[in-house]
């Protein structure tokens, strides 16, 4: 009699594993992988910490390598990845094929799984149920994970995290004032801003559309995240928020967009007469730009000179590419570009791949914006998030290789890539029903109209003006 109790009971905690755990375990998996490389597999591991990290550097790799084993046993429902997904993975698989037909060794394709690796996670975490809930909870939980490796970050580092500068309080140079032992370094300024911007945006897109008490809570997480950014001084963090934040009151429209618009003009208009004092505005700028100015923005600090010499690089391979790191291999310097690294790990074609996915997302934004794809409430404020986040990684993609390889980045910006997709295969066709029966409806009134007209001469009654 109690038997199939127990079957039921292991049946509703397999589906909880899938619907909650399993999400959480995969993410966990591929966030390991960060800070560490196959460099932690050259030699056998001799104590818990070396063990700890070649089990990071298999992380990113086991969503992919378990993806065929363990989806029978959970009766996971796998999907089709959307557009977007597959113009990354068609890059990844080309970057892969470049990698391994130039001869290269497992530290190089390593990379190329990695990548895939997110995409194998995306599958385990967005697959089986209501899709598009899925979707939010895999990009809300996502964005908790990044807040909390930033917390993290920033506890262990909190003995060096500040220091006096020329110019007052930093952060800025932690990467050489503290690291995280055998666990590699810290991250870099940019890095910690990249990570900054999640909960910044989040904060204001609820700061704007919330009202009464609860803004307090998330204004203080936003402040909290722009405050950190503006100390780490990461010149490309600081304009990338300016811009995500702007972004986000201009589509946030109504009152939002009007009040951001005044405040930028009296704001501007305050500048032209004078209003500030200079020196204020002498200290922001210095500060921003690091005690620069405008000196280097014209040279991108020097990226100028790296961008040339990667773009002929890549013409030493246009239509294959190197494979992943091919920009450390080929000039021995950071390509700083993510089209740029796309064209050295996999050719022109690769950067058409990766360039397609990363507009086409923009065209899904787009879409699900003016469509009204996301309803009222908790969709509508997600899909400003989602815009936020998305436009400071789409920024960033000019100064840094960002999602073009494996990388915090990636972490973010490809999950995103899937809600949009997910919500535009989930909504599209029932906007595209109400389109076609808004178009039928004129031809209709017209048809019943037209019908009544004749019943009403057949019975000698004097036709209704239409």
């Amino acid at each position: 009699m109690d038997r199939p109790h127990r079957s039921a009971d292991g049946a509703q905690a397999i589906l909880r594993a899938r619907s909650f755990g399993l999400p959480l375990l995969v993410w966990l998996s591929c966030w390991s992988g960060l800070n560490a490389g196959p460099w932690y597999l050259e030699k056998p591991p001799q104590d818990l910490i070396d063990w700890v990290n070649a089990l990071r550097v298999l992380g990113p790799l086991l969503p992919l390598v378990l993806w065929p084993l363990l989806s029978p046993l959970l009766r996971q429902r796998h999907r089709l990845p959307t557009l977007a997904e597959g113009l990354w993975i068609g890059y990844a698989l080309l970057s892969l094929q470049a990698a391994l037909l130039t001869g290269t060794d497992f530290p190089v394709w390593y990379w190329a799984f990695a990548y895939l690796g997110v995409f194998a996670a995306i599958d385990w975490s967005f697959g089986g149920g209501d899709p598009l809930p899925r979707a939010m909870v895999t990009n809300r939980l996502i964005w908790l994970l990044a807040t909390l490796l930033l917390i993290a970050m920033l506890f262990v580092a909190r003995d060096a995290l500040l220091v006096q500068g020329k110019l007052g309080i930093t952060a800025h140079g932690l990467v050489h004032r503290a690291d995280l032992g055998r666990f590699g370094p810290i991250s870099r300024s940019t890095g910690m801003a990249r990570l900054a911007v999640v909960p910044a945006i989040v904060g204001l897109v609820m700061v704007l559309e919330r009202r009464g008490l609860w803004r307090l809570p998330w204004a203080a997480l936003s402040l909290a995240a722009l405050l950190a950014i503006w100390l780490f001084q990461a010149r490309q963090g600081i304009v990338g928020t300016a811009f995500a934040m702007g972004f986000v009151v201009w589509v946030s429209g109504g009152r939002v967009r009007f009040v951001g618009i005044a405040m930028t003009v009296l704001a501007g208009l305050a500048l032209l007469a004078g209003l500030f004092p200079q020196d204020w505005l002498d200290y922001i700028s210095a500060f921003a730009t690091r005690g620069d100015g405008l000196s280097k923005l014209q040279s991108m600090t020097g990226r100028d000179l790296i961008w040339r010499l990667g773009w002929r690089a890549v013409e030493a391979a246009p239509w294959l590419g190197s494979g992943p790191e091919a920009d450390r291999r080929a000039i021995g310097l950071n390509a700083q570009n993510g089209l740029l690294y796309a064209a050295l790990a996999a050719g022109y074609p690769g950067a058409a791949l990766y360039l397609g996915g990363l507009l086409w997302g923009w065209v899904l934004f787009v879409r699900a914006l003016l469509r009204g794809y996301a309803r009222a409430g908790a969709e509508r404020l997600f899909l400003l998030q989602v815009g936020g986040i998305m436009a400071y990684l789409t920024i960033r993609n000019i100064p840094e290789n960002t999602a073009a390889l494996y990388s915090v980045d990636l972490l973010l910006h490809a999950p995103l890539l899937a809600y949009l997709g997910t919500l535009d295969r989930v909504r599209g066709p029932d906007w595209r029903r109400a389109r076609q029966a808004r178009a039928r409806l004129p031809w209709a009134l017209a048809q019943d109209q037209s019908g009544q007209r004749v019943g009403q001469v057949a019975r000698g009654a004097p036709a209704t003006p239409v």
